[in-house]
């Protein structure tokens, strides 16, 4: 690999996309709103209630850390928590300017190695972290559904029909990851005709050895996998992380709604909206999901808002749960590549 999991040019390539998306989303999405109008409500709402909101992100990193480390731990690498969330925040960077976030776990691999974690640590690592995420996020969406029907059943046609394909999406993935991560037979399948290609166009030189070395890497990695599979404790606390991860993620649409002084929802209604857009957008692999968000919200929060707070409460809530995230996540990785750059010299 070079110095970058993603070249530069890339990543500036996939900003000024996001850049563009967001400008689009504001010329389009809130073409109906004055903007003059918005500045004003939002400089109304109680601002104790955003700076929760922003620390409910901050214990929503923290969890992917957590179990990072904790998994980490028990496949016998001890890494600090500091980089943990180093590495929690590399994954949110890469997955928000990559088009369903895509480069998150190729990157957090990447920067784990960096580090000196194997990857056969470091992709049991990821992967499970990802696996345990996403039957959270379907357990969520699913008891939404049910405790909260009626709200459902008055969506568009539209957003019912994201909220499906979302959800197939994500069992999907879940699925897949399952059969990498523990059906002994697929990674070096997939390992052995990725060789056969690339030896077919001559990328693959030493075929031989390099059969050897990844022979040793499957072998590791089926070890870790057999592993998790005989300790499903840790697999159950890693499950629980990822309930709390969630929570505070889908809490934030909540302390919004606070901060514009209603009571008349409880944290049921707003989390389970929140939810339930988390999974719609997964079926439109946009960088950081930025347009179907903002029109899922408009769309799903209508009910608690008025017309007038509607753009604002979900402007607050885009800044607090993606676009904060997003600036503080660049800063990190700036400083991860950084740190990687003088231990290489």
């Amino acid at each position: 690999m070079g110095t970058n999991v993603v070249s530069k040019k890339n990543q500036i390539r996939s900003i000024i996309f996001v850049a563009i998306l967001m400008v689009l989303t504001i010329l389009v999405v809130l073409k109906e709103y004055s903007i003059t109008e918005i500045v004003q409500v939002i400089r109304c709402v109680h601002p104790f209630y955003l700076l929760a909101g922003i620390l409910m992100m901050f214990v929503n990193v923290g969890c992917v850390a957590l179990n990072f480390k904790l998994i980490l731990q028990r496949l016998g690498h001890s890494s600090s928590y500091v980089r943990c969330i180093e590495y929690a925040y590399v994954g949110n960077y890469f997955g928000a300017i990559t088009p369903g976030a895509s480069g998150a776990q190729p990157a957090q691999i990447y920067y784990m190695n960096k580090d000196r974690i194997h990857v056969d640590i470091s992709a049991i690592t990821v992967f499970l972290t990802v696996f345990s995420s996403q039957i959270v996020m379907l357990i969520y969406g699913g008891l939404s559904v049910i405790v909260r029907f009626e709200y459902v059943s008055g969506y568009k046609t539209w957003m019912k029909c994201l909220i499906i394909a979302g959800a197939a999406v994500i069992l999907s993935l879940t699925l897949m990851l399952s059969a990498i991560m523990f059906m002994g037979k697929v990674v070096p399948f997939i390992i052995r005709y990725a060789l056969k290609l690339g030896v077919r166009v001559k990328l693959v030189k030493n075929e031989a050895q390099l059969k050897q070395k990844l022979g040793t890497l499957i072998a590791s990695y089926q070890g870790k996998a057999h592993y998790i599979l005989k300790h499903p404790g840790m697999f159950v606390q890693v499950f629980f992380i990822s309930v709390v991860q969630w929570a505070a993620y889908y809490m934030v649409s909540y302390l919004v709604y606070l901060s514009f002084g209603h009571r008349s929802a409880d944290a049921i209604d707003l989390m389970s909206g929140q939810s339930l857009i988390n999974i719609a957008v997964v079926a439109i692999p946009l960088p950081g999901s930025v347009g179907i968000s903002e029109k899922a919200f408009l769309h799903v929060f209508q009910r608690f808002y008025s017309l007038d707070e509607l753009p604002s409460a979900m402007i607050l809530t885009r800044v607090i749960n993606f676009y904060l995230p997003l600036f503080i996540a660049f800063m990190v990785y700036l400083a991860v590549h950084f740190r990687l750059m003088r231990q290489e010299e």
